[in-house]
């Protein structure tokens, strides 16, 4: 070995002896890095906690209360199985033909007021177990004899094709009856746009039947709506018109069948 090359060897020693404690030292005093852990907060009972949101559910449809406590509905709807007769068409007699053949044969002369109307010469209309009289607001419950018993036979026909139709049984409500001119004037006062100076009510040979409601004595666990039940009603009225007893109006904004009585 040359002087040159221990020269260089002497230089270099210190140098590399450091280099190589270094890197022990290093290794020494190092720590592997822990995981880092997540705190857990913990929430006092005090606070109130947080409500879970409820799962989207069909909507509940309420039933009708029952009657005897089971919690079970027990009404039941009755469907009368007939196509809803064009009311409009078939009942259409206008209001010329009602105060024609109720000046024929209905009073000669108009009532002035109720406290004067000549119970002599009518019939006063009573309820029965095939007729309700609604309030009458505009109006008297007297007809002349032919118009009292046809508005019975109406009635009464009514009940027997309910009861044949093995359907649930409701009485029919006259809502219009005799008018005299104080009824006329009052009428006219309330806006009614068919309250006119001449009308058939006025002769006692006419009344009207509603058709948006019946009556029943009691009730029971089934039922039937009005335009079913007016089905039936149709029927009657038809046959008697069809046998030349009555005429017949259908009254859609008054809501009723408007009859006069041809005998």
């Amino acid at each position: 070995m040359t002087k040159k090359q221990k020269a260089l060897i002497v230089l270099l020693t210190p140098f590399l002896l450091g280099f190589l404690i270094g890197i022990l030292v290093g290794r020494g005093c190092s720590r592997p890095e822990k995981p880092a852990v997540q705190e857990t907060v913990v929430l006092e009972e005090s606070l109130e906690p947080v409500q879970e949101q409820p799962e989207e559910t069909e909507p509940v449809v309420e039933e009708e209360d029952d009657v005897d406590g089971t919690g079970e509905s027990t009404a039941r709807e009755i469907i009368y199985d007939a196509r809803r007769m064009a009311y409009a068409s078939i009942f259409n007699d206008i209001n010329e033909l009602h105060l024609e053949k109720a000046r024929e044969v209905g009073l000669k002369s108009i009532p002035e007021k109720r406290d004067v109307v000549d119970t002599k010469q009518l019939v006063k209309v009573e309820e029965s177990d095939y007729l309700t009289i609604d309030e009458l607001r505009y109006s008297v419950p007297y007809l002349t004899a032919g118009a009292a018993a046809e508005l019975n036979r109406i009635a009464k026909a009514f009940n027997d094709s309910l009861v044949r139709k093995q359907l649930p049984v409701y009485k029919l409500v006259c809502s219009s009856i005799l008018r005299t001119e104080e009824d006329v004037t009052r009428l006219q006062k309330s806006g009614n746009p068919n309250a006119s100076d001449n009308s058939a009510h006025c002769y006692g040979t006419t009344f009207d039947i509603t058709y948006t409601k019946y009556d029943r004595e009691e009730e029971t666990d089934e039922f039937m709506q009005p335009f079913e039940l007016t089905k039936v009603l149709g029927e009657v009225l038809r046959d008697e018109k069809n046998a030349g007893r009555i005429l017949v109006k259908y009254e859609k904004k008054e809501h009723c069948f408007h009859i006069t009585s041809c005998q």
